[in-house]
């Protein structure tokens, strides 16, 4: 019996729900580009700053900085490997 990736099929709602957003929001952000861009641009710089608060108040990352880089280092290695095998899996 075979049963469906539930990664697959998340992926799938999610891409339907973004084709149909599309229909609605495709002609406000053709009209106004800079204020999205902008938008943008300030949403990805909060994460990384709140990121960057949250990370300071945690001693291990504080006391040893090298260990945030190979937590980074070892997160995207994991996601490269995952990425490999999902990709290997679509091949099938």
């Amino acid at each position: 019996m075979y049963e469906k990736d539930p990664i697959q099929e998340i992926e799938r709602i999610i891409k339907g729900m973004h084709d149909s957003a599309g229909k609605y929001t495709q002609p406000t952000l053709r009209r106004y580009p800079l204020l999205f861009a902008f938008l943008l641009t300030f949403s990805v710089a909060a994460i990384l700053h709140g990121f960057e608060i949250w990370t300071d108040k945690i001693p291990l990352f504080q006391n040893y900085p090298m260990s945030l880089i190979f937590v980074g280092v070892l997160l995207l290695f994991l996601t490269g490997t995952l990425y490999k095998l999902l990709e290997k899996d679509r091949n099938k």
